[in-house]
């Protein structure tokens, strides 16, 4: 990622502003990796900043609990909890769920139809492609995407909050062995949106979202040492 730099003029907020959407931007590129020490040091002079706006960002940034702030170490990239993850994972089909009902209600047939030429250009590019960590990005665009069609603003911010709480624990699962994205179920998705048929979406979400939430947990969790069973609703 190409260093930041502000012009001399640029007021005391906007440098915060910009250091915090470059240092979130490197959580979400994987730059910046679980429980790494962050070096304000060396990241005031990447971002060409003084360090007390870079400290303000890094608070903010902990305050979003995508940080932790130690005394006396400094600031520190979240560490993998994979109980925090499943909670995370349960909220975001709820989001989701709830988002594509409304969506089902409110989405015009153009915007529809527009998600769906773009998706399915972005997704023979992937394939093209075969980029791991892009595939992940692109899978986390579409949902957020797919959440945007339900015209509710908090619903979106919310869930493109639980997603960059995730970020680090879809790094490894886009970095282990052979990921399954399942994107067939995107489009299962857009033909279920496009039927207005709310209770199938609902179905492919809690299947997709869940089999993603079991992969991750299986993937993570160290061999005996934190057993977690992803938890299930009843059928």
């Amino acid at each position: 990622m190409s260093a930041t730099k502000l012009p001399p003029e640029a007021p005391r907020a906007s440098a915060v502003d910009i250091a915090y959407e470059a240092l979130r931007g490197m959580l979400l590129l994987y730059e910046l990796r679980p429980a790494e020490r962050l070096n304000e040091v060396h990241l005031a002079e990447r971002l060409g900043l003084s360090r007390t706006p870079l400290r303000e960002a890094l608070n903010r940034l902990a305050a979003e609990r995508l940080l932790v702030a130690r005394g006396g170490q400094g600031f520190f990239v979240r560490d993998l909890d994979l109980r925090e993850a499943m909670d995370l994972y349960e909220l975001r089909e709820a989001l989701e769920a709830t988002a594509f009902r409304l969506a089902c209600e409110r989405a015009t047939p153009a915007a529809v139809n527009a998600l769906a030429r773009a998706w399915r250009a972005r997704h023979r590019q992937l394939a093209r492609e075969q980029d791991r960590a892009a595939m992940v990005a692109e899978d986390v665009r579409f949902h957020e995407s797919l959440c945007a069609l339900s015209a509710n603003a908090e619903l979106l911010r919310t869930l493109s909050e639980v997603n960059a709480r995730t970020t680090f624990i879809r790094w490894a699962y886009a970095t282990g062995p052979r990921p399954e994205l399942n994107f067939d179920e995107h489009d299962a998705l857009l033909e279920a949106l496009t039927s207005r048929d709310a209770a199938s979406g609902a179905a492919i979400l809690h299947r997709h979202i869940g089999r993603r939430a079991e992969a991750l947990a299986t993937l993570l969790a160290p061999a005996r040492a934190f057993p977690i069973i992803p938890r299930r609703r009843n059928p």
